[in-house]
Parts: C-alpha cells; sequence; structure tokens
C-alpha cells in the first residue's frame, strides 16, 4: 500500500491538483475492479482518466484526450501499469501465466493492487516548471467480490484533506 505525503505536512496547490488527479485515476480503477471483467479494465480506466488530466492541463498543446491516450502519449508521465494481483502469481512472477492474469478475466476472491501515479522529472523542460520534481502514487489493495470489489485498505487515509488531517497529528 503506497501513500503520496507531503513532507511539510500540507500539499502545495500543484501537488493537490496533481494528486487529486491520481485519486481520480484510482477511482476510475477501482470501479472498473468487478467479477467478469477483463484483468486490464481497471488499468484502461485509471490510465484514460490520467490522460485527460494531462490533456486539459494543456501538457499536449491541441491534441484531445483520446488522441493522447490511444498514442499512449500519457506513458511519459505514468512509467509504469496501474496494479498487479497480490497472491502466489504477483507481478514479477516470471512462471505467471498469461492467459490467467493479464489477459484474464477477474473472479470474486481475487486481490489486486490499484496504484495509479504520475511522475513529472525534476529536469523535464517539455512541462511547465511548477510540475517537475512532482511524482504522486496512491495504492490500495481490493478484493474482487461477488457484486464487485472491496477496499481492504479503507482505513488509511487517501484523500488530500484526509492525509493532511492525518500528518497534523503526526506532528503534534
Amino acid at each position: 500500500i503506497t501513500r503520496t505525503l507531503p513532507v511539510s505536512g500540507r500539499f502545495t496547490p500543484i501537488q493537490r491538483k496533481v494528486y487529486n488527479a491520481v485519486l481520480a485515476a484510482q477511482d476510475a480503477g477501482i470501479a472498473a475492479v468487478k467479477p467478469g471483467a477483463a484483468f486490464r479494465d481497471f488499468h484502461h480506466a485509471a490510465q484514460r482518466t490520467l490522460a485527460e488530466h494531462l490533456v486539459s492541463w494543456g501538457l499536449f498543446g491541441d491534441r484531445d484526450a483520446d488522441e493522447v491516450y490511444h498514442l499512449g502519449l500519457h506513458r511519459r508521465f505514468t512509467l509504469a501499469g496501474t496494479g498487479h494481483m497480490i497472491g502466489l502469481d504477483v507481478h514479477d512472477c516470471a512462471l505467471a501465466r498469461t492467459d490467467l492474469y493479464v489477459d484474464g478475466t477477474l473472479e470474486p476472491g481475487m486481490v489486486l493492487t490499484v496504484e495509479p501515479g504520475l511522475y513529472f522529472q525534476s529536469d523535464d523542460l517539455t512541462v511547465p516548471e511548477e510540475y517537475r520534481g512532482i511524482g504522486i502514487r496512491i495504492e490500495d489493495d481490493i478484493l474482487v467480490t461477488d457484486n464487485g470489489n472491496e477496499n481492504l485498505s479503507t482505513t488509511l487515509p487517501r484523500t488530500p484533506d484526509q492525509v493532511e488531517t492525518w500528518m497534523a497529528t503526526l506532528r503534534g
């Protein structure tokens, strides 16, 4: 389970903007986790949401979100997939069968991570300076249930306000 935390205890406006985009992508990904869905559906839902945000911020000129998504231009800032199974056949298991995993179908009892992220390199001159050096990832563990899904890590703060409130309690 991953959370990006502001070192100061509070998100700057641009950090909050990026965090909210990643949170929206995670929400879209989690909503796609259900029995009978293709394993890759949650990845596509989250990635499309990230592409839409990046386009709305003007990072791809006059290209629209569909074009950016289909060309994979957004992946420059996502750097990784959106999640993986948890258990015996995890993302780094060379013996995981493709037909049962990435090309498989979600079934009740499966548990996976949904962990989109946006990462702007500190030396990337192609993005506005305010974005440079920001990296946000939000990860939760999701159980596929008979009727949809259950977030197994809901006791951890997820929204920017929840994170800031929790950080304030740590600072005493």
